[in-house]
């Protein structure tokens, strides 16, 4: 290994200046800005956002679920009115069949004035004959034979086409026959 000697570093070299051509003439030196330090944030205004953020779920959880339960509130409401709608419904419905029924046609017929014919006459459409007579025999409406006692309470329609209530039919004044001797019973064996 060779050593180097102290005589042959040239200290002149290392003291001169570099040449001007690599040294630029604007170079000088300037202060650096320190870099702007982060504002720290107190803890008290972390607190105070977290606090917001669980006070405004908690708001909006309580919001939707106010919203849920009035939902369920309208929707018992209309189930309700919806079962009071189709009682509604049957019992018109079976108003309906009353009005419909032959006794209460039969009844309405009469109280206008139509009377029946005993012996109604037919037309054949085959060759345009008339089966039996076209002269009434009949005088006078009559009553309904069949009574039905849910239609009392209906009105019926008069001569005039109004509506007027239903006579009741006159019960007799005689009191009912009581029976005498033993109530009759199937025999067994």
């Amino acid at each position: 290994m060779s050593s180097v000697s102290p005589e042959r570093i040239d200290l002149r070299r290392l003291l001169t200046p570099a040449p001007a051509e690599t040294q630029s003439p604007e170079r000088h030196l300037a202060p650096v800005d320190l870099p702007a330090r982060k504002r720290r944030r107190s803890p008290l205004t972390g607190a105070l956002i977290s606090v917001g953020l669980v006070l405004g779920i908690l708001a909006s959880q309580l919001g939707l679920s106010i919203a849920v339960s009035q939902g369920a509130y309208e929707m018992r409401a209309l189930e309700i009115e919806q079962r009071d709608l189709s009682r509604v419904e049957r019992v018109l419905a079976q108003n309906v069949d009353k009005l419909a029924s032959p006794q209460n046609l039969a009844e309405n017929a009469a109280r206008l004035g139509m009377v029946q014919n005993a012996r109604p006459a037919t037309l054949r459409l085959s060759d345009g004959a008339v089966l039996g007579s076209l002269e009434i025999t009949a005088t006078e409406a009559q009553a309904n034979l069949v009574p039905n006692s849910t239609l009392a309470a209906l009105p019926v329609v008069d001569a005039e086409g109004l509506l007027v209530p239903r006579v009741a039919p006159v019960l007799s004044d005689e009191p009912p026959v009581r029976w005498k001797g033993e109530l009759p019973a199937p025999e067994t064996r």
